[in-house]
């Protein structure tokens, strides 16, 4: 049995390209859902993952390759 590993993916965008952005990660197979968000974020990610080093080498690779990401925010979900 393989235990996934859940992880919050808190983003912020640039201007003018928060719709475009969530499709974007939507489409990625690592994320389970993603939201638009009102707050200091713009969109919220939730993500689902086999180790903790693909948050690093791959899914924020990805997602931090999309054009109009400004920041990101990773934290682990425990419990």
């Amino acid at each position: 049995m393989v235990c996934l590993v859940e992880a919050l993916i808190l983003i912020n965008t640039t201007s003018g390209v928060m719709d475009k952005v969530h499709e974007e990660v939507k489409n990625i197979k690592e994320v389970r859902k993603a939201t638009k968000a009102d707050g200091p974020h713009d969109i919220i990610a939730i993500v689902e993952i086999e180790a903790v080093g693909e948050i690093r080498d791959a899914l924020m690779d990805k997602i931090r390759s999309i054009k109009g990401v400004k920041e990101t925010t990773t934290n682990l979900i425990i419990g």
